[in-house]
């Protein structure tokens, strides 16, 4: 019988630790598959979160671990990201096709690119997808997502004006973020230059865009990017968190295989 690995892409600032979000997925996926686990080392960086290495140079750091890791290695492999983990998880395979068969599948946890037609069954969700855009990667049949339907990285509305923080930093910026909220307090006149608005959308709808991108600011600051995973969420006939679902679902579809 081949063996399982599940290679685990944790988010940032998370080299040489667990951010303890990612972790109910990959004992969930231990307990249900049998598979090892793997998590690997890379810098989890960007934006100065978790060190001064850009995230896209991380990623390929991250990438290079692994593809030599698994080469290195018999079996199938399932990857795991959470975050800005998300990024190597889906990006090791469009830079390594080769290895497409050795994947079982891929689990992704608040995704920055998470596509607005995916989401785990049973969970509500609304009109939104990843604040870096959507990217259903190079194995869709075999990739799993879940999404907080109130974390913006994930799920920020089509229009968010945090779209703007990320378009040409290349990052997922939390310390931009809380300045965002303290500008937006102050009014739009601070707000509009620091994001960079065309002057065709200074006044046309920006109070409501405005408001609607604080309270996704917000929940990214409190829990809605860590602990609102690993809680329960009841949904009907459902209690399970929302890490545990992702799991359950990737575990179905290595058992199905």
């Amino acid at each position: 019988m081949s063996t399982l690995t599940v290679l685990v892409f944790d988010g940032a600032g998370t080299a040489g630790r667990t951010s303890k979000v990612v972790d109910a997925v990959v004992e969930r996926l231990r307990w249900k598959t049998g598979a090892a686990v793997q998590w690997v080392p890379w810098p989890a960086s960007l934006m100065g979160v978790g060190g001064t290495t850009p995230w896209p140079v991380a990623t390929s750091e991250a990438i290079r671990w692994a593809v030599d890791y698994m080469w290195r290695h018999d079996g199938q492999f399932i990857l795991v990201g959470f975050s800005a983990g998300c990024r190597p998880a889906r990006e090791l395979l469009e830079r390594h096709p080769g290895l497409a068969e050795r994947v079982a599948a891929i689990a992704q946890l608040a995704d920055p690119w998470q596509p607005a037609s995916r989401q785990q069954d049973g969970v509500p969700d609304g009109p939104g997808f990843g604040i870096m855009g959507q990217a259903p990667g190079p194995v869709p049949d075999r990739t799993f997502w879940c999404g907080h339907p109130g974390d913006p990285i994930c799920r920020a509305a089509p229009d968010s004006l945090l779209r703007y923080l990320t378009g040409s930093t290349d990052a997922v910026p939390g310390g931009l973020f809380r300045a965002f909220v303290a500008k937006a307090a102050r009014g739009r006149l601070q707000l509009v230059p620091f994001l960079g608005l065309p002057f065709h959308e200074w006044f046309v709808g920006l109070g409501p865009r405005i408001d609607r991108s604080i309270r996704e600011a917000q929940s990214y600051l409190g829990s809605g990017h860590t602990r609102a995973y690993t809680v329960y969420f009841p949904t009907p006939g459902d209690t399970r968190s929302l890490a545990h679902r992702l799991a359950d679902s990737v575990a179905w579809r290595v058992r199905d295989s």
